[in-house]
């Protein structure tokens, strides 16, 4: 196992790892680059035959792994058993913080257990991700269930000015104050553990993503839309969606903009990633397929 400490300086090699074994949403270089903070490092583990797991280490001696082991199915468990008997054992951190679906939980949940070493430090929180299949997304609105959405639409665009332009096109300072807005509204945990990210993603011309989409009210940049490609898949993940709240009817509209342009762009499935119960209710309005749920958990030695 090689520990890789310069990400930006092996961007192409972390790239072809994701190029080959990507397979959730979070599998994305700039991603994994930009949650990197004052207090925060990231670290690349390689395995045999360019195998890896993207981590951050933060300075309270805490772990996160971003997304699932690069690798096939069958070599994962083997994989993150190595780097979570490195980070608790070998470096003697405190805890693992592991966000991962239903299904890979129940894999670490089971070589914990047999373990003998390591625990779950209590019951994990449990989010939902609405998934919506592009294909039956109707750009339109049309039918009972979209009354509201339509009237929301037709009632914003003729009370305002309303223009959609590249984000990559607009003044970085305005697009952070967006930012700064939107986290005034947040819960806590969103408003520090998200928020460098996304000014870094700013700062970083929005490179990885694949959309990049502001909505201008009255000339003012009033929303932020991002995501990309879910690697090996024709997918797409919905990773930022962010509003200033200035107008009503604002974060609708934006989602209902992204939804039309990823269906533009020919995706098979969407993911709006995860959701607390209130911003699940809001997403639920759009009528997604079907939602998956994501566990939030610890690992600490025993």
């Amino acid at each position: 196992m090689d520990i890789i400490s310069d990400i930006r300086g092996s961007k192409e090699e972390i790239g072809k790892c994701i190029e080959r074994y990507g397979s959730v949403r979070e599998h994305n270089f700039w991603f994994f680059y930009n949650q990197q903070r004052a207090y925060a490092k990231a670290f690349f583990f390689k395995f045999e035959n360019d195998f890896g797991i993207m981590a951050m280490r933060y300075n309270s001696r805490l772990w996160e792994i971003i997304g699932d082991v690069l690798a096939p199915k069958r070599k994962r468990l083997e994989f993150f058993k190595q780097f979570l008997n490195y980070a608790l054992f070998t470096k003697e951190d405190k805890k693992l913080f592991v966000c991962v679906p239903e299904t890979f939980y129940s894999d670490i949940l089971s070589i914990v257990e047999k373990s003998g070493k390591y625990k779950i430090t209590n019951l994990p929180i449990i989010y939902h991700t609405p998934v919506f299949n592009v294909k039956n997304w109707d750009k339109s609105l049309k039918g009972g269930e979209f009354k509201k959405l339509r009237n929301v639409q037709n009632r914003f665009f003729k009370s305002h000015n309303v223009e959609v332009v590249p984000s990559k096109e607009l003044d970085k300072k305005k697009l952070i104050d967006v930012v700064l807005q939107w986290r005034k509204y947040r819960p806590k945990t969103s408003q520090t553990f998200y928020l460098q990210m996304y000014i870094n993603l700013i700062k970083n011309h929005f490179e990885g993503t694949d959309m990049a989409r502001t909505i201008l009210v009255n000339g003012e940049p009033c929303c932020i839309t991002a995501g990309w490609s879910i690697p090996n898949s024709n997918d797409y993940y919905s990773a930022i969606g962010l509003c200033n709240y200035k107008y009503e009817g604002l974060a609708e509209v934006a989602n209902i903009d992204d939804l039309n342009e990823i269906k533009e762009k020919g995706y098979g499935y969407a993911d709006f990633g995860d959701s607390h119960k209130s911003l699940l209710q809001f997403k639920n309005k759009f009528k997604p397929e079907y939602c998956y749920q994501t566990y939030w958990f610890f690992i600490v030695k025993k």
